[in-house]
């Protein structure tokens, strides 16, 4: 299903584990852009090199 989400761009809170990097990571399948945050640095760091 083509939901209209490639080159959009997105801000996920939280997207260093759980909830949030696994929204991240399905919107990042669906062609979107996304920015991720989260508490830790590091953490944050590590999610984005995932994506």
């Amino acid at each position: 299903m083509d939901l209209g989400l490639k080159d959009r761009v997105y801000v996920v809170t939280g997207a260093t584990r759980g909830l949030g990097n696994a929204a991240a990571r399905e919107l990042v399948a669906d062609g979107a852009k996304v920015v991720v945050t989260g508490r830790d640095e590091k953490r944050a760091a590590d999610a984005a090199a995932e994506l």
